[in-house]
């Protein structure tokens, strides 16, 4: 089954990456702030600068934000009946994928779960139309990577 994405991306060296937070982020540190760890599978080589994370399989490297030319958020969206639903996560050992809403209309008429602030329904990956990815600006405020489509699409059922 695909990859679920959601979170933020660059292309760092001819390679899409990763950007997250990391441990220490958000203590009133101008220094800290301006700081996050990027990663990328370990099957694409080991570049220099980076270290290997031997429990996530992935190679990271702690940078400036500043240091960045580009990023960009990615969300993965699905249609189910017609609708619109963020997706959130495969479950494998289950073949469920999660829709998530914020639409309380919505939620009721396809019977979703309450969370804090949002809702959600497992489905089959089978009962999902159409999955894409949307790609949108970051909170870094930087371009786009070249060549990025802003919507790519990753299944589509026969009609």
């Amino acid at each position: 089954m695909m990859k679920i994405r959601r979170g933020t991306y660059t292309i760092y060296e001819g390679i899409e990456m990763v950007i997250t937070e990391y441990y220490g982020h958000g203590i009133s540190n101008p220094e800290i702030e301006n700081h996050r760890e990027l990663s990328y599978p370990k099957e694409l080589g080991k570049l220099k600068g980076f270290k290997s994370d031997d429990n996530s399989n992935s190679f990271f490297k702690d940078i400036r934000v500043d240091k960045l030319s580009n990023a960009y958020k990615v969300e993965t969206k699905g249609s189910y009946k017609g609708d619109e639903f963020l997706l959130w996560g495969y479950n494998e050992k289950r073949d469920v994928i999660g829709l998530i809403t914020y639409n309380e209309e919505i939620a009721k008429k396809y019977d979703f779960i309450k969370l804090s602030d949002s809702y959600i329904k497992e489905v089959s990956p089978s009962k999902i139309e159409k999955i894409w990815e949307e790609r949108t600006k970051s909170e870094f405020d930087l371009p786009l990577p070249e060549g990025i489509l802003e919507k790519k699409i990753i299944y589509q059922k026969d009609v």
